[in-house]
């Protein structure tokens, strides 16, 4: 179970970090590495708002370099760098191609400076330096591009995610695991202020630092798959519910009648691979940069970023949408051919940018502000959360929930790794795992040796020891995917995993191959039950809610 919120009902912690995403996340196991009594709250599942919904770039922001925010550039390749170094299992460096062609905004020489800068502002680079190709070499390297007035391009390197949904839950399984309590499928329902005592007002007033000195919030909740509440009460909230900041502000009432928020919306097609590496080019409609993307055998193109002001949690990209992406895939690999039947389906998400007013979307700074709000600046609402800066967003905020509580503690996170093992030696599991003797010994193809090691990181032979216990665990759960049954076992049991779309959808790559999951869905569903106790209708119930979430995917061929 997702551990039973009542179990915390009349409890007092530290802080309640509402919002279970990749900056709630983040913040819970720094806060849990302190020592301070942390809990975390979601009301769907980890990582389903904005963070699944990502690039699966963990980059510097080149395009950031034009906008003049080098500081936000210098903090995202600090940040890169880290990440690779801290879940190496999760992250693998990617060659980019930025072509130019004849009269294009951005020339050969600007994008030269760019990357020049690029390099500079990485601490320790891991990879080969930046360079530019010839036009023959370009056509080599991507064939398929448009070859009429092709100058030459830019060739340097970010990083892919394999696994966004999974760099979260390694996040919070940490944070359970230094003694967080984290809970998913439990919604705030009501927060109020509990102002202190005279007394504690004037012992707060003589001190140097702001002090939480007394449960100031106390937080209702229910458990939305059970209809159990809780009443809790935090010292200090920390608001991460990304794209709901707003809302949750409103009910705690510390909003004053302003927005934190400017929410924008990006989408993304999965096409057929159609380059051999990334592909980063300004849309001929707009001079907006998108991004090609090989992943897990596919082409990611993305994104779009228009203000959104609409249903957070039915999400679907739009005909315009899909057909702006599209048209300018075209444009730039004719030879492909591509067209919309070739799209296996789309996503959508919405970013939490700062509230400013007037510009474009595409203009707005991503950098994250933490806001103090209510009684002592107790309350804090997290705006402009970029994946890549996740850690040092947390770092941040909990560097000022420890100046709240009168307690500050030296951050340990950029110190300890994120795969599934918090020790201080990092190295990529896949490079001491001897894949074809686990072959043989555990009967599994090589395939699935590596799906394991990319999944899990040193937490592989857990599942290993699981798959061990009957041949029916070896078996694969997906005829199109390497997924074993023995990692169904292991969600259910370590992982938090609730419903059926957290297994197909956060903790394993089959809801978003190429099948969606959609052949085996009925039999993991049935799998999964026995293991919950489910009754049929429940079974029944989890496969409609999951066929639904797809089908948010396709409903752009609908119109």
């Amino acid at each position: 179970m997702n551990g039973q919120v009542r179990s915390v009902d009349g409890k007092t912690f530290d802080l309640a970090v509402i919002g279970g995403g990749m900056a709630g996340g983040g913040i819970a196991r720094d806060a849990a590495l302190r020592g301070y009594r942390t809990l975390l709250l979601e009301r769907r599942d980890f990582a389903y708002g904005t963070t699944s919904r990502s690039s699966k770039l963990i980059h510097g922001g080149l395009r950031y370099l034009e906008l003049y925010d080098f500081g936000l550039v210098r903090e995202s390749l600090r940040e890169r760098e880290r990440l690779a170094r801290l879940a190496p299992h999760l992250i693998r460096p990617l060659p980019f191609v930025i072509p130019v062609y004849r009269g294009a905004k951005r020339g050969m020489i600007m994008i030269r400076v760019g990357m020049k800068l690029y390099d500079l502002l990485t601490p320790g680079k891991r990879t080969e330096h930046y360079r530019t190709m010839s036009r023959q070499e370009t056509l080599r390297c991507e064939p398929h591009l448009e070859p009429r007035d092709l100058l030459g391009a830019g060739y340097y390197f970010d990083d892919l995610l394999l696994l966004p949904e999974r760099l979260c839950l390694e996040n919070v399984l940490s944070a359970r695991r230094w003694g967080a309590l984290v809970f998913n499928y439990v919604e705030v329902t009501r927060i109020q202020h509990r102002a202190p005592s005279t007394e504690r007002r004037r012992l707060r007033g003589a001190s140097r630092e702001p002090r939480a000195e007394s449960p100031e919030w106390q937080i209702e909740a229910r458990d939305a798959l059970t209809g159990e509440g809780a009443t809790i009460r935090a010292r200090v909230v920390v608001n991460a519910a990304g794209p709901w900041v707003d809302q949750l502000r409103q009910l705690a009432r510390v909003d004053q009648g302003r927005r934190c928020l400017r929410t924008t919306k990006g989408i993304h097609l999965l096409l057929p691979q159609i380059t051999n590496h990334a592909v980063y080019i300004a849309a001929k409609r707009d001079e907006r940069m998108f991004f090609v993307i090989p992943w897990r055998g596919f082409s990611l193109v993305g994104t779009t970023d228009t203000d959104f002001e609409g249903d957070l949690d039915h999400l679907a990209a739009t005909r315009d949408e899909v057909h702006y992406l599209l048209t300018e895939a075209q444009r730039v690999f004719p030879s492909t051919r591509v067209c919309e039947e070739d799209i296996f389906y789309t996503y959508s998400g919405v970013r939490p940018l700062a509230f400013e007013e007037g510009g474009s979307a595409s203009a707005l700074s991503r950098q994250h502000k933490v806001i103090p709000e209510g009684e002592g600046g107790s309350f804090l609402s997290i705006t402009g959360t970029k994946l890549t800066c996740y850690r040092s967003l947390a770092e941040k905020t909990v560097n000022q929930v420890g100046r709240l509580l009168g307690r500050p503690s030296r951050c340990r996170t950029h110190l300890l790794a994120l795969d599934g093992s918090d020790v201080e030696e990092t190295i990529a599991v896949q490079l001491w795992a001897d894949v074809n003797n686990l072959s043989r010994r555990t009967g599994l193809e090589p395939e699935q040796i590596q799906n394991l090691l990319a999944t899990y990181g040193r937490r592989y032979t857990t599942v290993l020891q699981i798959a061990e216990r009957a041949p029916e665990l070896r078996e694969r759960l997906c005829k199109q995917n390497p997924d074993i049954r023995a990692q169904l076992l292991y969600a259910v049991e370590h992982e938090l995993t609730e419903t059926l779309r957290d297994f197909l959808l956060h903790r394993t790559g089959i809801g978003t191959s190429a099948c969606l999951g959609k052949d085996c869905c009925g039999e993991i569903a049935r799998w999964m039950g026995e293991l919950r106790g489910w009754d049929s209708r429940r079974i029944d119930q989890e496969i409609g809610d999951y066929l639904d979430e797809i089908a948010l995917g396709q409903r752009f061929r609908h119109g």
